[in-house]
């Protein structure tokens, strides 16, 4: 496979896919943060770290019952995936 072509690729790919999978069919998925940061790590790339200056106001972690009232939306709303982020 290192030797053919991007698009031959992806043909084969879609195909392998739509032998197991509805193509018409797209997964819906909900990304929440449960804290945005403040986050005291020194990752470079990522402007969560404090060393950034954001206007982004920092808030604490959310409470466990906020959270999962939030996912109970999300499945309500049709997510099949529920995703949290998290700067720590």
């Amino acid at each position: 496979i290192f030797h053919q072509p991007f698009y031959e690729l992806m043909y084969k790919a879609s195909t392998v896919h739509r032998m197991y999978w509805d193509p018409s069919e797209v997964q819906q998925c909900t990304l929440l943060s449960i804290k945005t940061g403040g986050c005291s790590e020194d990752c470079s790339y990522c402007s969560q770290s404090t060393r950034h200056k954001t206007f982004v106001k920092p808030t604490p972690t959310m409470k466990v019952q906020e959270v999962l009232e939030a996912a109970q939306r999300a499945k309500e709303a049709g997510s099949t995936r529920f995703c949290m982020g998290a700067a720590w």
